[in-house]
């Protein structure tokens, strides 16, 4: 990822550990490394980990949105590192997420739709979005 002065990059790394789990921590610290040693600042990577929930990655999502919101190019990478789930019968009804939590209740504040996490990170048209779920 060479990074031009005129292009802008940032990288959103979320980390959703489970009590006493440190593989997605682990995932976020190995992201980090590899994206600095591409070349990619510092202050152009945010990480969120620990205990989430919907809230909390929401605010981050829509504070990085903020951040990019005047951007007419360049790139976003989402990292996640945690557990998915998904509602639905069939493939026309499948909607997918993550989950943050034990509960099966898929209103509550332990899951979050994929769309709605796109949706609170509102990328400017123009601006790539890179996902790479490790679910």
């Amino acid at each position: 990822m060479a990074q031009s002065a005129c292009y802008p990059h940032l990288a959103l790394l979320i980390a959703a550990s489970h009590p006493g789990g440190t593989a997605m921590l682990r995932d976020q610290a190995a992201m980090t490394a590899a994206l600095l040693a591409r070349g990619l600042p510092a202050d152009r990577i945010l990480a969120l980990h620990g205990r989430l929930d919907r809230p909390l990655v929401t605010a981050f999502l829509q504070a990085a949105g903020r951040r990019v919101a005047g951007w007419s190019d360049g790139s976003v990478f989402v990292h996640v590192s945690g557990d998915g789930f998904f509602t639905g019968d069939t493939v026309e009804e499948a909607r997918p997420g993550l989950l943050f939590g034990d509960s099966e209740d898929v209103t509550d504040d332990e899951h979050l739709f994929w769309d709605d996490l796109f949706a609170a990170l509102a990328l400017p048209a123009g601006v790539r979005l890179t996902l790479l779920p490790d679910l």
